[in-house]
């Protein structure tokens, strides 16, 4: 089924994921800056299939627009557009444990990263005093060292907290976890802080590979039906 959308965000000058939907086919954006007159413009246009198709170095699109008119830029790897999709998925969680071999030494949050998700071990306690809920999920939302004993107090409302140590936990619905999401990334180096950016992303009923056309007698396709 072919789709299009259009959208807009305001640029931040940093790397993003846009949430679309679908992994477009084609995909346009329009950086725009403030100036009433001889406002800049720079067209970003992106092929799902250069993905497939193009070498490195030439698989995230194109600019136009830019200083020398007529001319196009390619963009580099990880400096243009390409495809984004979580898929769908629940997070990797592991158990709340102390450093192995010294329980006097505090362990680290899965390396201190924000994103790692645990639960509690057998006959932890929540804030309520009772036992922590086994099939409760808690991420780490603050990098840190957990302490050397297991919190006593997990949350047990989604959306509490609990610090452990310096790292901080929340308890979370999971099932926002496992939905994931398509679209594109977009790189900081084709948008400018504070600039409007437009886009037109497209899927495609199909999508065709016609290889080289060389060969084509007559320059027809043989296999083409």
């Amino acid at each position: 089924m072919n789709k299009i959308i259009t959208g807009h965000w305001l640029a931040d000058a940093g790397d993003f994921y846009l949430p679309i939907g679908f992994i477009p086919d084609y995909f346009r954006m329009c950086d725009i800056d403030s100036a009433v007159t001889n406002c800049a413009v720079t067209i970003n246009e992106w092929f799902r299939a250069m993905e497939t198709h193009e070498a490195t170095g030439s698989q995230e699109g194109w600019a136009l627009g830019l200083a020398t008119l007529g001319y196009t830029t390619l963009h580099s790897d990880d400096q243009g557009i390409s495809a984004y999709d979580t898929a769908s998925q629940g997070p990797t969680v592991t158990e709340w444990t102390k450093a192995v071999g010294d329980a006097a030494v505090a362990r680290n949050a899965s390396a201190g990263s924000v994103g790692t998700y645990v639960k509690c071990t057998v006959g932890a306690t929540d804030n309520t005093g009772g036992v922590c809920d086994r099939g409760a999920i808690f991420e780490c939302v603050y990098d840190g060292t957990s302490a050397s004993t297991e919190p006593t107090a997990w949350p047990s409302a989604v959306g509490g907290q609990v610090t452990d140590g310096t790292t901080i936990w929340e308890k979370v619905n999971t099932a926002k976890f496992r939905q994931g999401y398509k679209g594109v990334t977009i790189r900081a180096e084709i948008q400018t802080n504070t600039h409007e950016c437009y886009y037109l992303a497209i899927m495609a009923d199909n999508s065709i590979d016609h290889g080289d056309v060389d060969p084509w007698p007559s320059g027809v396709d043989t296999n083409w039906s």
